[in-house]
């Protein structure tokens, strides 16, 4: 019998990137022997620590190395070192924010990589353009994405993106889809009792805006929303789960102040702390809908989290799976439209029946069609067309 393919992982395992790996770690190894490199991590005082952080991503990914330091040159020597001696032929690097920042540190590393040694480099693209602030970074992108052996994306879309606009040959690119997040319901809660633990009150519906606050995700457009709700008497809440760790501070301030001149601070509830992830499960299950008003998707942890609760979403129509979502698995909303998003939050809020149903169609179709076991298989594919 051979002996099982090794493979490096790199990424951030902090936030959703963390999730990913975390769902995709276990899956993988059935393939291969898949290492995680990645960052020195901040503990609750702001200093590094060579552990990770968030309690669910160190339970399911084992002795990663925290080799990153994009500050000294030389973890790219030692990390090129220790792949080789460990015998790993192939380097999977999952491309997000942190790594488009970085992304002189990692053009210098694997120059050197392919000066030194036969390994051969996997981007998987989270998103294929960064969104918001870093969009000056775009133009190195085409250099930074050539350098690369293959890479994968999540969606057709994105697929076409990278051979528009980046020239990347067809052969190089394989879509893999985004998995559901199915590992985050311990059955810890009911509805009841997480509405108790988040203050929520029992005799409303309760709509969930989850994840850090973005200019990309819309959210001043789901406040315009509740305040057209409001006007028409709708009985609701808006429970936002987020944290100002990893938001600007002026978009915050921003927001807030749209609520209070709006009138809403009856109908919003922030929780602004970061979320550790045991507070997941309550979040997901006080909600009824879970709302995502982007005016940007490629794919969303967001979404497959909620299906992974059974809760049905709303999105816009720039998400790829809108296909498969709407009236389905929730309802699309126009993007940038606040009368639209509304109106599709109001349709889905007249009856429950129909919500429960959605919410266990998302669940079914991804458990069916983008479950881990497969992507997983997906991913050892490609590793082995390239070894």
């Amino acid at each position: 019998m051979s002996e099982k393919l090794r493979v490096a992982i790199i990424s951030s395992l902090t936030g959703g990137l963390g999730h990913y790996n975390a769902h995709l770690a276990e899956p993988l190894s059935k393939h291969c022997f898949p290492k995680f490199i990645t960052y020195p991590q901040l503990d609750l005082l702001g200093m590094p620590t060579k552990r990770i952080t968030d309690a669910f991503v160190r339970s399911k990914i084992k002795w990663p190395r925290f080799d990153i330091r994009e500050n000294n040159p030389e973890s790219i020597i030692e990390i090129v070192d220790y792949v080789k001696k460990h015998g790993i032929k192939v380097i999977n690097i999952h491309i997000g924010t942190t790594v488009k920042r970085k992304i002189s540190y990692f053009m210098t590393f694997l120059k050197y990589a392919k000066e030194n040694s036969n390994l051969k480099f996997v981007f998987t693209l989270h998103d294929v353009f960064p969104f918001d602030e870093d969009r000056k970074l775009t133009k190195l992108l085409a250099s930074f994405y050539s350098m690369a052996d293959h890479l994968t994306v999540g969606n057709e879309f994105e697929h076409k993106k990278l051979i528009r606009y980046f020239k990347i040959p067809e052969r190089k690119i394989s879509i893999i889809p985004h998995g559901i997040y199915d590992l985050f319901d311990n059955n810890t809660y009911s509805k009841n009792l997480s509405r108790s633990y988040l203050g929520i009150p029992s005799n409303v519906n309760s709509l969930l805006f989850f994840g850090f606050l973005r200019e990309y995700k819309g959210f001043d457009y789901l406040i315009k929303a509740a305040k057209i709700l409001k006007q028409k008497k709708q009985n609701f809440v808006v429970y936002v789960a987020s944290g100002l760790k990893y938001t600007p501070r002026d978009l915050v301030k921003k927001y807030l102040k749209m609520i209070k001149k709006l009138g809403l601070e009856d109908r919003f509830i922030l929780n602004l702390n970061y979320l550790d992830t045991s507070d997941v499960e309550a979040v997901f299950k006080a909600s009824d809908l879970v709302v995502l008003p982007y005016t940007h998707a490629s794919q969303s942890g967001v979404m497959m989290m909620a299906f992974g609760f059974k809760k049905p979403v709303i999105i816009t129509d720039t998400f790829a799976d809108k296909h498969w979502v709407n009236n389905k698995a929730g309802l699309v909303a126009k993007s940038k439209d606040s009368s639209d998003l509304a109106k599709k939050i109001s349709l889905m809020l007249k009856d429950k029946e129909q919500l429960i149903k959605m919410g266990a169609y998302g669940y079914k179709y991804s458990e069916d069609n983008l479950n881990w076991d497969k992507i997983a298989k997906m991913y050892f594919d490609v590793y082995k067309k390239l070894h």
